[in-house]
């Protein structure tokens, strides 16, 4: 089993262990793997005063009883008075490995399990997971996968491949698993998140569909499909898609924070506030939920609200570009044009080619009447715009705005106007694991 503990419905590893032939481990054998353990303990308890503490089997067993029962430091003593009367048995340094894992001692656990390594005859899988699991070691887990069909190793090695956006590799682990385990969810969703960071949408859907057809209701599923429709702008298709799963995560955070985004979307900015708020109270630590919150408090007007909103995510995130450009908007509109200038700036420095704060900046600076900082920041603007990929058409026609003002022909730059320096910045999605 992968916790660790004997499986009591198939006790032959045991017997090959420890060839029971004594009358009374026979007794405490029948009685474990009967799940007596009360009885079990009592027959070991005295076993251990009738041999003055000298009955490797009965340690053992009981070392197995005391994990199951979360009485971790008990286990872990029983398997360590086995160890010491049988050294050269690899079962007990295995189980004091997991023991170890358990109590959270990684680096003896570590060195448990690489002695372990060491006096195997055979390659041992479990050994090779564990180390894995501790180091993070693809090497392990390759060893793993070519001794035998364990889904954990397979589905752990290709999270390694993907956190080092070796997408490629984790694609291919992810198939090698899926014509092993055809019915895994896990496998079949994790290879749809994994073609959809590749922008394979085609094979993305066609995994993620498979997938619902055998399991209709997965909620990993359908928020990937979901979260994926609502880049998209298919916000209604999304929001029938979060109702199926928010039965399954009615209480995460992300999910709201999506949900209130697909509000957003569809303009209804009440419904939106709702979710987002909902979101933040089950994860007051949610940067990405209070910066939608300030997000749409500025697009109905509630520039003090908004500033709230977004300082808190700035503390949680400091390093988030678009939260200070939407404070210097927020404060733009309170008319602390000081600080506002401080906000542009600092997402600026964060993101050199952010066109919104760049052009924010240069009306702020051409209602100020600094023209030349004005002229090099909007040279910088339009550098930026041939950089990124797409600019909205507003953000376009703003810029032909401030090209008219700085050039001396009259051209009325009211920051009050509307949001359409804004309206461009995106809002943010989370991912749900």
């Amino acid at each position: 089993m992968d916790n660790g503990l004997v499986s009591y419905k198939n006790t032959e590893p045991m017997m090959q262990v420890f060839n029971v032939q004594e009358k009374s481990d026979w007794i405490i054998y029948n009685r474990y793997i009967q799940r007596d353990l009360e009885l079990c303990k009592l027959l070991i308890d005295q076993e251990l005063r009738n041999t003055k503490d000298n009955n490797e089997f009965a340690f053992y067993i009981l070392g197995l009883i005391y994990r199951e029962e979360g009485k971790i430091k008990n286990s872990y003593w029983c398997f360590d008075r086995y160890y010491a009367l049988n050294p050269l048995c690899v079962e007990g340094v295995k189980q004091i490995a997991r023991s170890c894992l358990l109590l959270g001692r990684n680096d003896e656990a570590r060195k448990m399990y690489l002695e372990a390594e060491k006096m195997c005859r055979e390659p041992d899988t479990k050994v090779y997971y564990n180390l894995g699991e501790l180091d993070k070691s693809k090497e392990y887990f390759h060893r793993t996968i070519q001794l035998s069909r364990n889904q954990d190793a397979y589905e752990k090695l290709a999270s390694i491949f993907a956190i080092e956006n070796n997408f490629k590799n984790a694609t291919n682990i992810l198939i090698s698993a899926s014509k092993l385990f055809p019915f895994s969810t896990n496998i079949s969703v994790d290879l749809g998140l994994l073609y959809m960071k590749q922008r394979n949408y085609d094979q993305a859907f066609n995994v993620l569909g498979n997938t619902l057809c055998q399991d209709p209701e997965n909620p990993k599923a359908l928020l990937t499909l979901a979260a994926e429709m609502q880049r998209n702008c298919g916000y209604d298709e999304a929001l029938a898609k979060y109702t199926k799963a928010v039965t399954d995560l009615s209480e995460c955070s992300e999910t709201w924070n999506n949900i209130g985004m697909c509000f957003f979307g569809k303009h209804k900015y009440v419904a939106a506030i709702s979710c987002l708020k909902r979101a933040i109270y089950l994860h007051p630590f949610n940067w990405i939920a209070l910066y939608n919150l300030g997000l749409v408090h500025i697009y109905t007007r509630q520039y003090v609200s908004a500033f709230v909103f977004l300082s808190t995510s700035a503390k949680l995130n400091p390093n988030h570009a678009g939260t200070f450009m939407l404070i210097g908007l927020a404060l733009n509109h309170m008319n602390d044009t000081k600080n506002a200038e401080k906000a542009y700036r600092k997402s600026i420095e964060l993101n050199s080619e952010n066109p919104e704060a760049l052009i924010n900046l240069t009306i702020l600076e051409v209602n100020q009447g600094k023209i030349k900082e004005a002229e090099k920041n909007f040279h910088a603007f339009q550098e930026a715009c041939l950089s990124c990929g797409a600019i909205d058409k507003e953000i376009i026609e703003l810029g032909k705005q401030v090209s008219d003002a700085i050039n001396g022909q009259p051209q009325s730059l009211d920051e009050n106007e509307d949001e359409k320096k804004l309206e461009s910045d995106e809002p943010c999605y989370a991912e749900v694991e």
